[in-house]
């Protein structure tokens, strides 16, 4: 019996492996596999046990033997993060809650700061590809614009690496699973909420090369026309990475100062695309002798600890806490054990604060 026990495990960890590619969360009852495999009942449980111990299978009082996606080898089951940055705004917490559910499930995980830079994002990739983990959760990069790495992904994706994006996506084939922001429908709520205040000139400042910036501002512009509301396109600004990095690296607001004496000075209230822009505005603005709010009510996305300044706080749009990376282990966890996952949008919720409570 030990021989036949063990020869069966092996049987079935290749069973394991083959029901994740079919998407089929259970092993056969204990009765079936006796039968497909000429063996006892014992043999089964004892070979079950093997499984059991690798962290293949949990076996459950009356509901069977479910997968848990993990492999024999720890070393096959790594997934790799691909994101932005390790140590700034929203990322740090967003990393934990993601290595956390992995690291719950079995999963470890390792954490590929991109910069949001497409060159950085090749060769991580192209790394990856020379010995490919089980997953990758992916921020992508520049993603308002083609991207010349989808090559690798798809590459990567032939060799049974799983892909879940987060934030964004990259458009075309192959269809991809992500977990984004609502932000049309994010940029639709700020904006009701500035009309519900009074404010009917309102301008939007924007990130152009990243999907969300083009989402946003499409939210914007469409809600305001639907409330009959005009949207000059002087009033509409537009960054980069390249403004960015000089901003957060070297406290550069030149061309936040721009935006205030040519795009923002016939509006009274303003759209950031995230708190950073919100919370270095704020100080342009006063320093061109705004009075704030009642000068220029201000509005954003992120609902981070910049939203919460000492100056003034600013309304701003959040998800349940934890929910972005909760929601992207989870998915990827699901591709792993081979069952199926849709993508997914989260919802805003308004969190309203002293930038936008004087109205106009």
């Amino acid at each position: 019996m030990s021989i036949k026990y063990k020869w069966l495990a092996e049987r079935l960890e290749q069973l394991v492996e083959k029901q994740i590619h079919m998407g089929i969360p259970k092993l056969p009852t204990e009765h079936e596999l006796s039968v497909r495999y000429h063996v006892s009942r014992q043999t089964v449980r004892m070979a079950l046990g093997i499984l059991e111990e690798k962290g293949m299978i949990a076996r459950r009082q009356g509901s069977g033997s479910h997968i848990t996606g993990l492999l024999p080898d720890s070393r096959q089951n790594a997934v790799a993060i691909l994101i932005s940055s390790d140590q700034e705004y929203i990322y740090p917490g967003v990393l934990n809650d993601i290595q956390s559910a992995l690291s719950a499930a079995g999963f470890p995980s390792r954490v590929f700061p991109t910069g949001n830079q497409v060159s950085a994002e090749r060769a991580l990739l192209e790394l990856l590809v020379k010995n490919p983990p089980r997953g990758i959760i992916a921020e992508g990069c520049k993603t308002a614009f083609p991207s010349p790495n989808l090559e690798l992904y798809q590459a990567l994706m032939r060799d049974g690496c799983e892909i879940v994006f987060l934030y964004n996506y990259y458009p075309g084939p192959p269809v991809c699973l992500y977990i984004k922001d609502d932000n049309y429908a994010g940029s639709a709520l700020l904006v009701q909420h500035l009309r519900d205040q009074g404010h009917t000139a309102v301008g939007g400042i924007f990130k152009y090369d990243d999907m969300q910036g083009a989402e946003r501002y499409l939210g914007f512009v469409e809600t305001m026309q639907k409330l009959g509301l005009s949207v000059p396109d002087s009033h509409v600004c537009w960054y980069g990475e390249r403004e960015l990095r000089r901003l957060m690296a070297e406290q550069d607001t030149s061309f936040l100062k721009s935006m205030a004496e040519e795009a923002l000075a016939g509006c009274t209230a303003v759209i950031c695309y995230n708190d950073i822009i919100a919370y270095h505005l704020i100080s342009v603005l006063q320093l061109a002798g705004y009075q704030l709010p009642g000068d220029m009510a201000i509005a954003a996305f992120d609902n981070t600890y910049l939203s919460n300044s000492n100056i003034l706080t600013v309304t701003t749009l959040s998800h349940k806490p934890h929910e972005m990376g909760t929601r992207a282990a989870q998915a990827m966890i699901s591709r792993l054990k081979g069952l199926p996952a849709q993508p997914q949008e989260a919802p805003w919720k308004l969190n309203q604060k002293e930038s936008t409570q004087s109205g106009v």
